[in-house]
Formats: C-alpha cells, structure tokens, sequence
C-alpha cells in the first residue's frame, strides 16, 4: 500500500503547469513586434550547468487586406551557454560572426524580423542531432521600447515543462505526458476601459495579445480557438462575450466587446475576467490558448506588460509539429 501511494505522488509531481517563473523545455513570447515606433528586446537564459540548444521559431501575426492570417514561419537555431542568458533586439538580430563577446559565449546568428513584424516566438530545447528533448532549462523575457518616448513595458516568457514521456519526434504534444497541457482558463485582473488612472488620471487602455498553443508548422497550418470571456465587475455582476481567433490575435478590449469592457458602462474601476476555449470534437489538436496583456496609458505612449495567471490543464490535448527536417 505505501508503494502505491508512492508511485501515485511520484506521477502526481511529474505533472506541471506552464509557467511565467520555473525553466521549461518550450518557452513561448506571444507578443513580438519591430516597426517605425517599437522594438522588442528579447533575452533567452539557460537555466542548467550545461550547454543547451534551442530551435526557435518566428511566427508572423499579421494579415492580407481580407484579415486572413499571412503565417509565415522563420526559425533559427540558438546555443546557449551555462547559466547565461543571451540578448537580442527582434529588427536586427545577431550577425553570424561575434562583434562583442567570445565565440564560446555567442549564440549564433539570429535572423531579423525587419521592420514591421508583429507575432510570436517560441523556442523547443533540442539535443545536439535538433531531437526534441525534455530538459527544462529555459526561462526568458521580453521589453518592448518605444523608439521615440523611450517607454519600455516587459513581460515574462511562458515556459512549457517537458516530462519523462516525451518520445523525441517531431510532434510535440502538450498531454501531460510528454509536455504540460496549455491552461484550462487565463484569468486577467484589469481596469475597465477608459477607467481614470488612480494616480494620474487619465484613460487606461488595455489590449490581450493571444496565440494558439497548437500549429502546425510543418503543413503551414496555424492555430485556431474560439474564446468565451466572463466578466466580472466590482458589484459581482457577470458579462460574457465570445470571439474566434486564428493563428495571432492583439485586440483591445473594446473590440472583444465594446459594452461589457466599457468603464461607465460597468460602473467599477476593476474587474476580473475569466477566458477559456471552447471545446469541440476535434482528436487531431486542442484549441488552448496563452496571452500577455498590455495596460497602456497616454494614447499608448506609455504602460506596461503583464502576464495573465493560469488555472488548471486543458481538456483537449494541444499539438505542435514541427518541421520534419529543421
């Protein structure tokens, strides 16, 4: 019987959730942007006392003049040196020879995105032969800096834990078995649209940035979800609202729903929102879903980043396939 019970914890612990502050063996930035007035500074750090290899992919967010999604895919592949972290601004990425530090110390080249981008980066740990492995070994960060008022906002990168069932192809599935499972619900504590500043008093604006957990970068095929919203004001009274997304989605929270996110219209500074995916039918994938938000102040000129909290693993697996030959 005290076997069983040991064997019955030992599997319990091997289950873990995503992660903005723990090593994972996928680590997730949904919100990447270089253009005429931001940039993105992105840092990668290497959590064990090895040598660790990653292969990271740029997935481009935008859309056609019909609002359908580009998606394309950039990757590269980074070396990261022992409990070292390595820096790169998105627009210029590295060169392929070192101008600052030792060859040892370099990651290697890292592409551009140019000017322009807006989208996500997320990078698997991978062995010395690009397998896929399950070493939870990467923690990073993101600042976004405004080039002209020189206003930066940062978020956490969201780490993925690998776990002991992971069997090393190129189909990565987030089943708790061979990675954790994306969360069940996001839950976001925000100001109300247009809500005055405790401090300043102007207008605060807020905008969700969300990705897929699963795609297919392989077959070119991005992610999809259908979100429902529950909110909930200060007086505890509930609104809901619903919208569909495909591959990458930044919205402010007008554009969710003009009149649940609406500051007079709630009557409350705060809320709370709950956001979860819907459900289908579908074996092949899952429809989870991660986010950072942005609460921005002055026109956009100024705020911050902010990570959302997780609750619970998702009901459907969710997958990612990556390219069978990196």
């Amino acid at each position: 019987m005290l076997l069983g019970i040991a064997l019955l914890i030992a599997a319990r612990s091997v289950i873990a959730e995503v992660t903005t502050d723990q090593p994972g063996a996928i680590l997730i930035f949904p919100d990447i942007v270089s253009d005429q007035v931001q940039d993105s500074i992105i840092q990668v750090s290497n959590a064990a006392g090895a040598q660790v290899f990653a292969h990271c992919f740029y997935i481009n967010g935008a859309t056609d003049e019909n609002d359908q999604p580009l998606w394309s895919v950039r990757d590269f592949q980074i070396t990261l040196t022992r409990q070292q972290p390595t820096v790169w601004v998105a627009g210029d990425g590295l060169p392929t020879q070192p101008p600052d530090r030792p060859p040892d110390l370099y990651p290697g080249p890292i592409p551009p995105t140019g000017n322009g981008f807006t989208g996500e980066l997320r990078c698997v740990v991978v062995d010395d032969n690009e397998t896929p492995t399950s070493r939870n070994v990467l923690t990073g960060e993101v600042t976004i800096i405004n080039r002209i008022t020189h206003a930066s906002r940062k978020y956490r990168g969201i780490a993925v834990p690998g776990l002991p069932g992971n069997n090393g192809d190129n189909t990565l599935l987030l089943n708790d078995v061979e990675y954790s499972s994306c969360p069940r619900v996001l839950l976001f504590n925000h100001f109300f649209d247009g809500a005055p500043d405790p401090v300043l008093s102007t207008p605060i604006e807020s905008t969700l940035t969300f990705v897929p957990c699963s795609m297919d970068i392989e077959h070119s095929i991005p992610g999809t979800a259908t979100l429902q919203f529950s909110v909930i004001n200060e007086f505890e009274v509930r609104s809901s609202a619903s919208i569909p997304i495909t591959c990458f989605a930044a919205v402010a929270l007008p554009d969710i729903n003009r009149t649940i996110f609406d500051f007079a219209q709630q009557g409350t500074l705060v809320g709370q929102t709950r956001i979860r995916a819907v459900v289908d039918a579908d074996s092949g994938h899952g429809h989870g879903v991660l986010a950072v938000a942005e609460e921005l102040r002055d026109g956009g000129q100024t705020g911050a980043a902010l990570n959302l909290h997780f609750i619970g693993g998702a009901l459907q697996p969710d997958v990612i396939v990556l390219p069978t030959n990196f």
